[in-house]
This record gives structure tokens, sequence and C-alpha cells, in this order.
């Protein structure tokens, strides 16, 4: 009697790996992504800037302390409706916040500079300054202090106090915006849900 090996079909084993690259895992964002997220960050600030700009126009002086920390906080509302609710981390709403006041600061000083030649009024802020400086050096009794006065009213030391105040005022503007940006950002952030 002759035996046979019976043959067993089994169907084909397939397996499926699901693979997730490398740099998905590890934090890497798509250009497209971090292109659209950046233009809206820049539309945000400059929408705010713009807000904030003819608040101070209409209100000058002390209203710069409040419309710059405004213009920040404005600039991460928006931000939230330009990119669809994401939420910003303190770290972007400072960002935000600074590039807004940067707008700003841009921003006025575009419509000072217009002011100012369309009304020829350059050389009466011109005297104006002058005569601050000579108020104050008349007050001053130290001799150096005196000097270093004199050299103001001059037209290099009148070059280097503008430049010397426009630093001033854009670091101002920028700190100011951006911490209205990161005050936004922590007051408006969603809480997580318990348990996470």
């Amino acid at each position: 009697m002759r035996s046979t090996a019976k043959e067993y079909l089994r169907p084909p084993v397939t397996v499926a790996v699901e693979v997730t690259p490398a740099f998905l895992t590890a934090g890497y964002v798509p250009k497209k992504t971090r292109n659209t997220d950046a233009r809206s960050e820049l539309r945000a600030a400059f929408y705010a800037a713009i807000v904030a700009a003819v608040l101070s126009l209409i209100q000058p002086g002390g209203a710069l302390i409040l419309t710059l920390p405004l213009g920040g906080f404005l600039s991460v509302l928006l931000y939230r409706r330009l990119s669809f609710g994401s939420e910003p981390s303190l770290k972007t709403g400072f960002r935000l916040g600074a590039i807004s006041g940067l707008f700003i600061f841009g921003l006025l000083i575009i419509v000072i500079a217009a002011w100012t030649l369309a009304f020829h009024s350059e050389a009466d802020a011109h005297a104006q300054v002058i005569q601050v400086i000579q108020q104050a050096q008349a007050r001053n009794p130290d001799p150096q202090a005196r000097q270093t006065m004199e050299y103001l009213t001059t037209p290099q030391g009148m070059a280097f106090l503008m430049v010397v105040g426009f630093v001033f005022m854009g670091v101002l503007f920028v700190l100011l915006s951006g911490l209205g940006g990161a005050i936004s950002a922590s007051l408006l952030r969603r809480k997580a849900p318990p348990g996470q």
C-alpha cells in the first residue's frame, strides 16, 4: 500500500507594516504649512498694527502705553482666526506682538514724516528740540554736561539724537506690543480637558 502526503493549500500571508517617516515624528512641519503659518502671522500682526496706529493717532501722547499692548493682544486674536483656531504659545504670542509693534512703529514714522513734510513743520520741531536742550543746559552747572548738550545742538548731535531716539522708541514699541501678545496668548489658551 502506497501512502501519499497530503498537501495543504494555505492562503498567502500578507503583512502590512505602517511606517511613519522620521521627519514627521521629529516635529518637522512641511514647508507649505510653515509658509502659510508665517503668512497668517504677518497678516494678523499688520492688521492689528493698523488698528493700534489709528488709535494712537486719534489720542496722541500717553495713548501709546495702552495702544501698543492692545496691538499685540489683537495680533494674537486675529492670528487665531486666520490660522483657523490655532493655539499660539506664549513665545508665538510674544513674537506676534513684537512684529505688530514693528509695524506700528513703521506706520507711525511714515504718518509723522508725511505730516511734517506736508506742513513744513520740520523747522518748528528742530527749534523746539534746541530750546529744550538749551533749557536743560542752563539748569545744569556741570561744565562737561553743558559741553555735551552744546554738541547736541549741532547738526551731527541732532542726527545722533534722532538715531538714538528712533532705536529707543523701536525697542519700546516691540517690547510693549510683545508683552500684549504674550498676555493674549496666555489668556486665550484653551484649557485641556480633565485627565489629560
